[in-house]
């Protein structure tokens, strides 16, 4: 008997084991499936909340790589596409905000070195907008040798500008068919003394519409 008992003892230390050792595996199994939901409830919190962030939280270069095409890994496609349009317009202000600072430097006998970053105003809120260093040093060079030129004088100035403006918007895939002397540097007079002919000048793409 104390033959059987022995081994009776052993079988229920053994069955023993194999039950503990079984709720160990299964509370370690709902820890990990625990992780895993809070890993991806988090990742689904954290791309709701860029979504719904302006520019999708992007700014400066990221914003800039992203638009070029050298960023947006992970970004909803529709999102993206949505925040193209919006870039539109940051960048227009931008060029702009360039062209406007070297003519005014210009008019005060002043020069700099531009930065090539500058902070944009939206309806949607404030964003950093980031453009190469020798397109920026080449809008604000337009708007200094603007001011200091006749008009009549502007071909090369606007030749300038243009190729700086197809570089910008070619890049970031945006619409480059119009000339951006066109809306900066637009004519003030008629290019024929034909009283039918009217200055060709073209409405200014610095409305902020309200995406």
């Amino acid at each position: 008997m104390t033959s059987m008992e022995a081994f009776v003892n052993a079988l229920m230390a053994i069955g023993l084991l194999l039950i503990l050792m079984l709720i160990i595996y299964l509370i370690d199994r709902v820890n990990a499936i625990e992780k895993e939901t809070r890993k991806v409830m988090t990742s689904i919190q954290d791309k709701s909340a860029l979504a719904a962030s302006p520019f999708l939280g992007l700014s400066s270069k990221k914003l800039w790589d992203t638009m070029t095409g050298r960023g947006g890994e992970g970004l909803d496609a529709v999102a993206l596409e949505e925040l193209r349009g919006q870039y539109q317009l940051i960048l227009s202000k931008h060029m702009e905000a360039l062209y406007q600072e070297g003519f005014r430097d210009g008019q005060r006998g002043m020069s700099g070195e531009p930065p090539n970053t500058r902070q944009i105003q939206t309806s949607k809120g404030s964003v950093e907008s980031w453009i190469p260093a020798a397109q920026a040093k080449v809008l604000y060079q337009c708007g200094l040798d603007a001011s200091q030129t006749p008009e009549q004088e502007w071909a090369p100035i606007r030749a300038s500008m243009d190729e700086a403006g197809r570089f910008l918007l070619s890049k970031t895939r945006l619409d480059a068919d119009s000339p951006l002397s066109d809306w900066l540097m637009p004519a003030t007079a008629p290019m024929s003394m034909d009283p039918l002919d009217s200055p060709r000048v073209l409405p200014k793409p610095a409305v902020d519409p309200k995406f």
